[in-house]
């Protein structure tokens, strides 16, 4: 009995000797003394020396896990090197034929630099008159963001356009006449529709960074002259510089190249409605979606527009309205089709409009609108 007393009482007191802990205490000093430091780290950007952290705050085995190392905060990255997405996305449109599930994906369109020939015809190639220049003015490649010019393909719904216009442009104007065997087109190469962008577009320097056009459009009066019944030629002709054709909003078509023989749809800028100007000359390089707005009724587009053969240009719905892709067309981006004959579609896919004329094109007279003007005018600044 009196050993078992002498054992307790040498317990009791070994435990009251021990040094009493309060967990409670323990973490609220743990959590202060971490959150004061983090705030010297977010402010000062320096690692910590945890000698240099209190006592009371330090962690033990007995009293929880170690504190863990606190490191430097990387250096800051200036905004300038990253993209403003909220920014840009006010640059960018999502046409109906991005989501339809049919025809060519608009995420990855093939890049149209390496379809242009000025040799022979291919299909899904521009055949072209002349060759490349690559001294010709354009956009700055080191700025444009939605190419993948390693993959060479870009991207239709990132690519940057001009915003509308909040100013007043001429109204536009379109007239059609069929004289015997001939189609005379009276423009004066203004939208019909009034639809156009905000040019000069030097108010948006995060465009004018890309591409620096700066051109304005102007009213120009011309008259074209096509055959109403024309026929193919046994071998296709190269396309021209120039008015290629004109559509029916009263704007005149330019081949898929831009001055250097590079793919100007995707290479360039142009308004959210499909056109810029080369000087004063205000043209659409593809077909905008809006344009294509009848429909036959069998679900095939109605025509958009007339070529410089006197082939018409369809929008881009075959059969069935089916969206068209080169593949479903010729080395002249066309095909024959019942009733309709031969002619053109539109593509969302380079070479866009036409690769090379089917029939005899017309002549150009003074009075057809060339790059920079009517041929009469100022030399030619670019497509």
């Amino acid at each position: 009995t009196i050993l078992a007393t002498i054992i307790i009482v040498s317990l009791f007191i070994g435990c009251e000797t021990k040094e009493v802990r309060d967990p409670t205490a323990r973490t609220v000093n743990t959590a202060t003394s971490i959150g004061t430091e983090a705030a010297q780290v977010l402010e000062t950007t320096k690692t910590i020396n945890p000698t240099s952290i209190p006592a009371t705050s330090k962690l033990t085995e007995a009293s929880g896990p170690p504190l863990p190392e606190v490191k430097t905060l990387p250096s800051a990255v200036p905004s300038t090197a990253l993209p403003n997405l909220s920014t840009e996305a006010k640059f960018t449109i999502n046409p109906t034929l991005c989501n339809d599930n049919q025809g060519p994906n608009c995420t990855e369109l093939r890049l149209g630099d390496d379809y242009f020939t000025t040799s022979l015809p291919e299909k899904g190639y521009l055949y072209s008159c002349t060759g490349k220049n690559p001294n010709a003015p354009g956009s700055r490649e080191n700025k444009i963001t939605w190419i993948d010019f390693a993959g060479k393909t870009w991207n239709f719904l990132q690519k940057l356009w001009l915003p509308e216009t909040t100013s007043d442009f001429d109204q536009g104007s379109y007239t059609e006449i069929l004289s015997g065997l001939t189609r005379e087109i009276t423009i004066n190469n203004l939208p019909v529709d009034g639809k156009i962008g905000d040019w000069p577009m030097t108010a948006y320097p995060i465009l004018t960074e890309i591409d620096a056009n700066p051109g304005i459009p102007a009213s120009q009066k011309s008259s074209l002259s096509y055959s109403s019944n024309p026929e193919k030629e046994a071998t296709p002709t190269c396309v021209s510089l120039g008015a290629i054709g004109v559509t029916k909003n009263g704007v005149v078509i330019y081949n898929a190249a831009d001055a250097r023989g590079e793919d100007a749809v995707a290479r360039e800028i142009v308004d959210v409605f499909g056109g810029h100007p080369a000087g004063t000359s205000y043209h659409y390089h593809f077909i905008p979606e809006r344009l294509d707005n009848e429909s036959l009724g069998d679900g095939h587009s109605g025509i958009v527009g007339y070529i410089n053969d006197g082939f018409p240009i369809y929008g881009y719905k075959g059969v069935d309205g089916n969206e068209m892709s080169n593949d479903d067309l010729d080395v002249c981006h066309g095909h024959d089709h019942g009733s309709l004959g031969y002619h053109y579609h539109a593509t969302i896919e380079y070479p866009y409009t036409v690769g090379c004329y089917k029939g005899k094109p017309s002549s150009v007279e003074s009075n057809q609108i060339q790059p920079g003007g009517p041929s009469n005018g100022p030399p030619r600044i670019r497509p």
